[in-house]
């Protein structure tokens, strides 16, 4: 009898243990949103000696990347954060894709490279980098539970607690992965720092370089890259705060002016009347009376017939008088409503020099980019010599076999 219950008691083990690996096995070959298993969602997608990024970090970057990509290029289009990706081609996606990598593998370089470089975090950059982990996990789980909250469900936080567990189901992750990986993208973000303070502390850029770094600064980022209407748009930032530097190169073709706007023919006339009867065109940029007011004198501003802040008028009158003369000219634009609006441009023909901007007129407002220029052009070749020497291998047929929009 204890033989028969002996036995029985070893064949319901064995079951039970069949169960669980099967049990296991299923868990192991579920698919998550992005159609991989334990098995393929773990392989490597590429490599940096040695250290592995999975094929599942990339499809949840890419993805996450691709699912809000509208606002990402709209930052780029109207801020000049990031890149605009246009993902309807082939070639917007496949840059998407090859971005999304790279960011995935210079995340692993900075550690690796800061470590080589003998970096060391303090206790509080530790702290701070388990703690920016764990924020990510509140941030996200708050997310949750205010959709919860705003379905309706008349329990958000069981609600939530269920959407949490389908979220880490859906991108093959555990709690516990996601945190892991929020820890090293803070990790790496802490090195990427100390690293560039490394490389800027070993440029050190002197102030006898800059007028050299000035010349190459301003040829490559104005003057090769001159396009219509780069000039008239920075002076409208200027005028609106947005930046301090003025367009650092003018084409051969501009002219120089100075204006004075009034919407009011009769005072149009009347300052024109007083500036040819002996009154100096400058009283009416430092009158007090017209700081803030129409009729108030703009600076010398350079002007090109398809790129200037002023109605085309202005460029077409000035381009036919000496430099002293004085005229006016009239444009007729429409308001939002479709209505007439009247401008009156007094305009006085000014001498100017086109071509790049010297040095010494924008010294105080330029040094600090000129640095910094300098400094990030010796960081990027410093990095570029590290991933050259490294150990990267990429498998590029599975990095451009996945879709995000499937």
């Amino acid at each position: 009898m204890k033989r028969q219950t002996k036995k029985i008691l070893l064949i319901a083990a064995v079951a039970l243990v069949i169960i669980v690996l099967a049990a296991s096995l299923i868990m192991l070959l579920r698919k998550d949103s992005f159609g991989d298993n334990y098995f393929t969602r773990n392989k490597a997608i590429a490599t940096v000696n040695g250290a592995k990024i999975t094929k599942n970090e990339y499809a949840a970057s890419l993805s996450n990347y691709y699912n809000n990509i509208d606002t990402y290029n709209m930052y780029a289009l109207y801020y000049g954060y990031g890149e605009h990706y246009d993902t309807s081609t082939e070639s917007g996606m496949h840059k998407l894709k090859q971005d999304i990598l790279n960011n995935l593998i210079d995340s692993e370089v900075f550690i690796q490279m800061g470590k080589e470089l003998g970096i060391n975090l303090t206790a509080e950059e530790l702290d701070a980098v388990a703690q920016s982990a764990k924020d990510a996990l509140t941030n996200l789980k708050e997310q949750i539970l205010e959709s919860a909250k705003s379905s309706g469900s008349q329990t958000p936080e069981t609600y939530a607690a269920t959407m949490l567990a389908n979220y880490f189901s859906n991108m093959g992750i555990n709690q516990k992965t996601f945190l892991k990986r929020s820890e090293h993208s803070a990790l790496s973000e802490a090195y990427a720092e100390k690293i560039r303070e490394h490389f800027a502390a070993e440029r050190n850029v002197s102030e006898a370089e800059l007028k050299d770094i000035y010349a190459e600064y301003a040829k490559t980022y104005y003057e090769d890259a001159y396009v219509e209407g780069a000039y008239a748009q920075n002076a409208s930032y200027m005028v609106q705060g947005y930046t301090d530097i003025p367009y650092l190169y003018i084409p051969e073709d501009f002219l120089f002016v100075q204006v004075i706007q009034n919407s009011d023919a009769e005072k149009a006339n009347e300052i024109l009347t007083e500036i040819k009867g002996g009154k100096e065109f400058e009283d009416y940029r430092t009158a007090e009376d017209n700081e803030s007011a129409e009729g108030k004198a703009q600076a010398i501003m350079a002007i090109g017939e398809n790129d200037s802040v002023f109605d085309s008028a202005v460029y077409t009158l000035a381009k036919d008088m000496n430099v002293g003369d004085v005229d006016m000219v009239q444009a007729v634009t429409k308001d939002s409503d479709g209505n007439d609006v009247n401008t009156y441009y007094i305009v006085k023909r000014a001498e100017g020099t086109t071509g790049l901007v010297p040095y010494e007129d924008v010294k105080s407002v330029i040094d600090s980019t000129l640095k910094n220029y300098a400094e990030s052009n010796y960081y990027t070749e410093q990095m570029e010599a590290w991933r050259a020497k490294a150990n990267i291998v990429i498998d590029d047929d599975a990095v451009q076999a996945f879709d995000p929009a499937a």
